[in-house]
């Protein structure tokens, strides 16, 4: 079984989680602080999908690990700023595995900056259209960040349903996949940060020998 807490693998003897020290519950005693877009709704009376709707609280703590109640806090509060997504932008979609959302984010930045460029034709290359680029990437970055955090559960709800789909009969292989696919990385983020100064570096030093070269036939040492 796993920690509903951080999602750490535990013994179903054991009383409290090893990594986090929350108290271990069966699952089928587990109370999630349900935010608001995931409580269940009342319609004609009655309430519908009460049971899904607890299941993907359960399973969001499984799948966003220590951090769920962060998110559930925010959600609870109507929140919209994140400040990680504010910060590091791209970088943090990365780092949350959110390749698909960050695919269209590029795109939608490298259409809105193009489009914004044909708009100002006459300050190409100029320091007025640099001020109107940066001023341009704030507002994206800060849209980014306003829904940031619903995109990230939207994220989240959309693949533990297809977990869920594809391993309906098998709980614990679920629980598993769950928080696999939650699971963060930093090594993907910080290779592609390095990466720009690794090329800058490369191509400094080619280009500092190919100079050096060129002194030493242009004037040999006798």
């Amino acid at each position: 079984m796993y920690c509903y807490n951080c999602g750490t693998i535990i013994n179903e003897e054991d009383k409290f989680c090893v990594k986090c020290g929350a108290i271990v519950k069966p699952r089928q005693d587990v109370e999630a602080n349900i935010p608001a877009f995931l409580r269940p709704t009342e319609h004609n009376g009655e309430i519908q999908h009460e049971s899904n709707t607890r299941d993907f609280a359960e399973e969001l703590k499984l799948f966003v690990g220590s951090r769920a109640e962060v998110y559930s806090r925010k959600c609870r509060d109507n929140s919209r700023w994140n400040w990680a997504a504010f910060l590091f932008g791209g970088y943090w979609m990365l780092y949350r595995g959110m390749y698909l959302y960050l695919l269209i984010y590029l795109i939608s930045e490298a259409l809105i900056l193009n489009i914004v460029g044909s708009l100002f034709p006459r300050f190409s290359f100029s320091a007025a259209m640099v001020i109107v680029m940066l001023l341009t990437n704030l507002v994206i970055k800060i849209g980014l960040t306003v829904v940031a955090n619903t995109i990230y559960l939207h994220h989240a709800r959309r693949k533990i349903n297809a977990i869920q789909e594809r391993y309906r009969n098998d709980t614990e292989t679920a629980d598993a996949k769950i928080v696999l696919a939650g699971e963060t990385s930093l090594y993907i983020p910080i290779a592609l940060a390095v990466l720009p100064i690794l090329i800058a570096f490369v191509y400094g030093l080619y280009s500092f020998l190919h100079m050096y070269n060129q002194i030493n036939q242009d004037f040999p040492l006798k």
